[in-house]
């Protein structure tokens, strides 16, 4: 029984009730299967999986403004990286590029390429600055003051400039 606001629906209930059960195949029963049809079907070639490259970033979330009690300041972004749960790890990344990756509405053209190249893919880039609290979170300060519409989104915490 489906209980809606208003009424009851008894219809999902016979439903449920009038569908026949649909065995599984088991692992037993499977080679003899395929024993029986050798003939028609072709052996499936093993493909090599596709190898990706790694990336070459830490993520981060973007989780707010610098701010006080009562005023924000824009300026200064706060990320949250993944995996970085101190401010002693927190200090690993300061001095890092970051970047905000985002799609907007109308293609431009990209920068170093030729004019007939566009895309809809844009960026802002920014650098951590130092830490932020005790828990992890950096502050960050971009070229153009990121979007409040970035909020909860994924910000790209490059390995570059290493100090290491």
């Amino acid at each position: 029984m489906i209980f809606t606001k208003y009424k009851i629906n008894t219809y999902a209930m016979a439903d449920t009730a009038a569908k026949p059960k649909v065995e599984k195949k088991t692992k037993a029963s499977a080679p003899a299967a395929a024993a029986a049809s050798v003939g028609d079907v072709k052996p499936k070639l093993k493909r090599r999986p596709v190898k990706r490259h790694g990336r070459l970033y830490a993520k981060a979330i973007f989780t707010g403004y610098k701010r006080g009690l009562r005023n924000q300041h824009e300026n200064t972004a706060l990320l949250k990286i993944d995996g970085c749960s101190g401010k002693d790890d927190s200090w690993f990344y300061v001095g890092k590029k970051c970047v905000y990756v985002y799609k907007a509405k109308n293609k431009t053209c990209i920068p170093g390429k030729p004019k007939s190249k566009k895309s809809k893919v844009r960026a802002i880039w920014g650098k951590v600055t130092r830490p932020h609290g005790c828990t992890g979170a950096v502050r960050a300060k971009f070229k153009r003051n990121l979007p409040a519409k970035a909020m909860g989104h994924r910000i790209r915490v490059m390995m570059f400039p290493s100090r290491i």
